[in-house]
């Protein structure tokens, strides 16, 4: 079975292509139409891709994302460390619940690549008196930038931090010399059922750095 290309293949492919068609538009317009009607169908089939790439981002776990998490910090030399107070990461939350707290991971460990120069990080979940609670922390945080310039910005954190008001938890972060912390907290109960709505503007964030409230 051949593999369906990527995304970013479909793109070189259509890029080329409609150099091709443009070059031939004079000469051979038969050829120049065939090319355009190919460069159609591929741009169909990158924006089909992209959306399963969206529908699977938008299925973010907290399982995945706490098992993913290690892996990706240690590539870039970071020395993460991972503590579960239960055997399995997502035991008695329901769905939207591990989403949210998918995200928050993904979050932060995003911050941690992109906004520090940290040596080493922690992440601790554990479930306790019908709270789920998850930090994730790390050193090296950055200088706190001036962040008058990003007020008007709906940012990764602040983003989330609504998302988890709605469903009756809280997000929080703050810095405390080189350490930089993020904690989320979010009811195990019925409050967490509703999923408060679709993700908007969570990838990398190239606003303030980690250790300014983003």
């Amino acid at each position: 079975m051949t593999a369906r290309p990527r995304p970013g293949h479909h793109l070189q492919v259509i890029a080329l292509k409609s150099e091709l068609a443009a070059r031939l538009v004079d000469t051979d317009p038969a050829r120049a139409a065939t090319e355009m009607r190919e460069v159609r169908q591929l741009a169909a089939d990158s924006l089909s891709d992209t959306r399963a790439v969206v529908q699977g981002y938008r299925r973010t776990t907290l399982d995945d994302e706490i098992t993913n998490a290690p892996r990706v910090l240690a590539a870039a030399g970071i020395d993460a460390r991972t503590t579960l107070a239960q055997a399995t990461a997502a035991n008695g939350l329901a769905e939207p619940a591990r989403h949210l707290l998918g995200l928050v991971m993904r979050e932060a460990t995003t911050n941690v690549l992109r906004h520090s120069r940290a040596r080493h990080a922690e992440v601790d979940y554990r479930v306790t008196g019908g709270l789920a609670r998850l930090r994730v922390s790390n050193d090296g945080a950055d200088q706190p930038l001036d962040t008058t310039r990003h007020t008007a910005r709906g940012t990764g954190l602040h983003s989330l931090g609504e998302r988890l008001r709605v469903a009756h938890g809280e997000l929080t972060w703050h810095r405390d010399g080189e350490h930089f912390a993020v904690t989320a907290l979010l009811p195990t109960g019925p409050a967490t059922e509703a999923d408060p709505g679709p993700d908007r503007g969570l990838g990398p964030d190239p606003g303030p750095r980690n250790g300014a409230a983003r």
